[in-house]
């Protein structure tokens, strides 16, 4: 007996040695509001017995937040935490192929972070993945206001993360940072919420720039 429990343990090492999860890409980058498919893969060798199978995402933060469980091939969404509730497929049918493919709609900023994938099946081995979350100054609202004699206010207004910095230029590309006025204030789903605000005294056929640049992305839009 004692020669038959050795051999099972050095099977079982075995086994667990062999069992390898791996992570293709381990940093993914998508903008928010869309969608993102994070990979890991695993050993199958040979057909997939689904019964035999846990798949397990998780993300890290302060609190371990559950993003998905397969139970020995039981899907169980009670443990899901509340930031991912109906925005989260695992693609089963590619799990045959040993491919994890975890889909999140709708990506929001929080989604940021490191995951991580567990697979057990026969062995058990886990891979860490971060999602970096950007929003881009995309669309800027402008406004055009009289003040009178040749005065006017404009204004330039976006949406985004990180925070952005707006730079002022007039047709010959001289800067006018200095002479607006910029506010920030943290918008829908944590976005940065700018408006910037430019007081000058132009002829009606003068033409002026709001620059945004995301220092971060090292990104900018222009109106």
């Amino acid at each position: 007996k004692p020669l038959l429990l050795y051999i099972f343990l050095f099977y079982w090492h075995f086994l667990n040695a062999l069992f390898t999860v791996e992570a293709p890409q381990p940093l993914y980058t998508v903008e928010h509001g869309n969608n993102v498919t994070m990979e890991c893969t695993f050993p199958v060798n040979g057909k997939l017995k689904f019964r035999d199978l846990s798949v397990s995402w998780e993300k890290k933060d302060e609190l371990r937040k559950q993003v998905y469980e397969l139970l020995k091939g039981e899907e169980d969404f009670e443990s899901q935490h509340s930031d991912f509730k109906g925005r989260i497929k695992l693609l089963k049918e590619n799990l045959n192929l040993g491919q994890s493919l975890l889909q999140i709609t709708d990506v929001k900023l929080r989604d940021a972070g490191v995951y991580r994938c567990l697979i057990g099946y026969g062995g058990a081995d886990y891979k860490t993945i971060s999602l970096k979350v950007k929003a881009p100054y995309r669309t800027i609202a402008q406004g055009v206001v009289s003040t009178g004699d040749n005065k006017w206010k404009l204004t330039c207004q976006s949406e985004g993360y990180p925070q952005a910095e707006v730079i002022w230029q007039n047709g010959e590309y001289e800067d006018l940072t200095d002479k607006a006025n910029t506010s920030y204030e943290t918008g829908s789903d944590q976005l940065y919420r700018v408006t910037s605000t430019l007081t000058i005294k132009s002829r009606i056929d003068e033409i002026f720039y709001c620059i945004f640049w995301n220092k971060e992305l090292q990104e900018n839009t222009s109106a």
